[in-house]
């Protein structure tokens, strides 16, 4: 027979077995899953044969990737497979174009347009003054094999849009889709934007893990560098793909120089750190700098001038739609080195 001190020695005994074998069952468990699961968020270097320098991937521990290159970024998302196969796959938006629009009361019944991007492929365009038109004219936005281009190329148009159509050429299957983007907002000043993705650009990538280093197809290998959390760099690039991925105001100078772009000297700034918003003007004015009247002035020191900063908004809403249409062939610019 057991005394009860006995009694309690016995359970205290079972219980700090039992504790044991938990913490033991954790920690192989957390072993067990860092070795299925390895860290693998650090620098890749890819390699080029560009005399500008070589691309990096870097792999982030939120699931975001971005590859850097010379002049440019693609960020995307990666996951791991139940084949232990690393996916990563390019953020690559629902439409080639962009729209984004703001309120100008200098324009009164006319609309100004911004193109950027649309020498890279043919490109046509329609403003729309009712949703209820059917006929679709498209009017190429650059002449036949446009060449010496110059910056920037704005047009104003003498009407108004309810909505705005644009189109391009896609080169080998024909003319894409028509994208209507509604003007719900009733904005007249715009920048539209063409993105150009090459085909084998949008398709998913894998890779392997192991050794510490990413093994791609026809067994192309890269160590992995760690990443430094303290890198300024890092947190930049961030920043920026999460702009990029959520991007719904672009803030622009009357040069069109973009405020916080990736060679921007304000690339880490917020707009609100020294502009303060001028609802007469709708732009944000730094009133240390800005003088009366220069954003209708134009010199040498005009691109490089931040003092006042315009919002573009983005345009959410757009269709596409296979329709008849016809092409006015008399192009809005004509560049050529001849």
């Amino acid at each position: 027979m057991l005394f009860k001190w006995q009694i309690c020695i016995v359970k205290f005994s079972i219980m700090k077995r039992i504790k044991l074998l938990i913490i033991t069952i954790i920690l192989m468990t957390t072993i067990a899953n860092a070795q299925n699961n390895p860290n693998i968020a650090g620098t890749y270097s890819l390699g080029s044969h560009s005399p500008e320098g070589g691309s990096h991937l870097i792999v982030l521990e939120n699931g975001i990737y971005a590859i850097t290159y010379f002049g440019g970024i693609q960020s995307g998302k990666w996951e791991l497979t139940e084949d232990a196969i690393y996916k990563f796959s390019p953020n690559i938006k629902e439409s080639k174009f962009e729209l984004f629009g703001r309120h100008n009361k200098d324009l009164k019944g006319n609309t100004k347009i911004f193109f950027t991007g649309f020498e890279n492929s043919e490109t046509f365009i329609q403003l729309r003054t009712s949703i209820k038109e059917e006929e679709y004219t498209m009017q190429r936005v650059f002449n036949i094999d446009a060449n010496c281009f110059d910056f920037p190329y704005v047009h104003t148009f003498k009407t108004d849009a309810n909505s705005i159509s644009l189109m391009f050429e896609n080169y080998g299957d024909g003319r894409s889709k028509i994208i209507t983007f509604n003007n719900s907002e009733g904005y007249n000043d715009f920048l539209a934007n063409y993105i150009e993705v090459d085909r084998y650009e949008a398709r998913p990538f894998y890779a392997t893990f192991k050794e510490d280093s990413l093994y791609f197809e026809e067994n192309n290998s890269s160590s992995r560098t760690p990443l430094d959390e303290d890198d300024e760099d890092i947190e930049f690039l961030k920043n920026m793909i999460e702009m990029e991925m959520n991007r719904d105001t672009i803030y622009l100078n009357p040069s069109y120089n973009m405020f916080g772009g990736l060679d921007s000297e304000e690339e880490a700034q917020d707009i609100h750190e020294h502009h303060v918003f001028n609802e007469q003007k709708n732009a944000f004015v730094d009133t240390e700098y800005y003088i009366e009247g220069e954003e209708y002035m134009k010199s040498d020191e005009s691109f490089d001038n931040m003092s006042i900063i315009y919002a573009y908004k983005v345009l959410k809403e757009f269709s596409k739609a296979s329709v008849k249409f016809e092409i006015d062939e008399n192009s809005i610019f004509q560049v050529s080195c001849n």
